[in-house]
Order: C-alpha cells, then structure tokens, then sequence
C-alpha cells in the first residue's frame, strides 16, 4: 500500500534545496572551515540546524538525485548524512580543513543529544522499518511499488512489440524520433546491461557507481548467471 514521506524528509529536502541556492559570500571567513567529506562545518548555521546541513556543505556536492531524500538516513557518526549519490565536487585535497583538525568537533563520533538540532530524526540504526516503508512507495498516484514498476513493464513491452511492428514499414523518422526521445532509457538500459554482464564474469571488474557512465545502474540488481546445464 501506499506510505506517506516522513514529515521530516520533507523539511530536510526543502532545507537542503533551498541551501543549494543559498549565495555563498567569497572569499569565505576563516571561521567556517567546512569538510564536506565528513558533513561537518564551523559556521553558525549547522549548529541551529535541524537537520545539521549548511550551504557551505551542500553547495559541496554535485547536485542530488530525487531518491537521495528518500533514502539518505541520519547516522550517529560522522558523516551524518550518507547515500551513494552524495558526490563531492572536488575531491581533491584542496578542501577547507583536511590537513588539519577542527576545533572542537570530533570527526569520528558526533555525539546527537535530545537537545540536539535533529534530535528527533530517527538514526539509521533505530529506523529499520522506515527504509521499507520507502521502498514500498510507489507514484504519487497511490500506487504500491510493484504496482508502479509492472505498470512500466507492461507499457515497455506492449511498446516493444510496437516497434517490431514498425521494421517492416522503414521509415528513418520513427527510428531519429526513437533516438531522441528515448536515448535515456536506452543509455540506463545498456549501463543496467552491461552492469550485469560484468558482474556475471568472473574476469570483469567490478564496475564502479561513481563512472558516470554507470551511475544510472547504481540501484540496478544483476540477475543470476543462467546455468549451462
């Protein structure tokens, strides 16, 4: 069945989009001596923060997919904020603070008392039923996941079918029309291919999430190698 958002990622994406706005005064103070890695920084702001973000580290980071504010988890320990599509623009060693310890804050254990902003943000070890929760969501239409996803499946392959249809007919504008409006889905589908051809090899490398010519088949699952016998 259908499962609202937490209230909380709401206010945690609308705080987090409106900081990817936020202008960023250069050159920045010596005060604020952000680490983006570690999702911790000096300035003012986090430290009211519900949720423990400022522009100086979000404006860090690549912009997010939408399923980074479905699935991001606050954590105990720093970085508070983890998920696959958190990029880091640089990442070089060029960042504020690397070479050297921040005052007062210990990158290893970030200690969340009650009174603490984001207190009542369920750590990721305490909300185990919430990420199923979201993984059962569908659209916004009220739909479950599976239905959402068979509902896609079934268009792609009456859709198929469709396009077999059209070979006989040879008509080069329905195929540039293919091309254009469809190249993401294909570039997703041979990157979700591909994925799994190298994970079926024993002598391929692992592909890695972070190739952006991967990144689309970050949360695609391989199948099982077909048995020859």
């Amino acid at each position: 069945r259908y499962r609202e958002l937490p209230s909380w990622r709401k206010g945690f994406k609308r705080e987090w989009r409106k900081l990817e706005k936020t202008p960023i005064t250069m050159p920045m103070s010596d005060a604020y001596r952000p680490k983006p890695k570690m999702m911790v920084c000096t300035c003012p702001y986090l430290a009211t923060s519900h949720f423990l973000i400022c522009k100086h580290l979000v404006q860090s980071f690549h912009p997010v997919p939408p399923v980074f504010f479905l699935e991001a988890k606050r954590h105990r320990t720093a970085p508070i904020w983890r998920h696959p599509g958190l990029k880091l623009i640089d990442e070089g060693p060029t960042e504020a603070g690397e070479d050297e310890p921040l005052p007062q804050i210990n990158d290893n254990q970030v200690e969340i008392t009650p009174s603490s902003p984001g207190a009542d943000i369920p750590p990721d070890d305490e909300d185990e039923d919430d990420e199923d929760d979201l993984l059962d969501m569908g659209s916004k239409t009220g739909q479950t996941f599976d239905e959402s996803m068979k509902e896609k499946i079934n268009i792609l392959r009456d859709f198929l079918g469709g396009l077999e249809y059209q070979i006989q007919f040879r008509d080069g504008r329905m195929l540039q029309a293919l091309e254009r409006e469809g190249a993401g889905l294909l570039r997703m589908a041979k990157a979700c291919l591909s994925k799994e051809r190298r994970m079926r090899s024993t002598r391929g490398e692992t592909p890695s999430t972070w190739e952006q010519s991967t990144s689309s088949a970050m949360f695609y699952r391989s199948r099982a190698a077909r048995s020859d016998s």
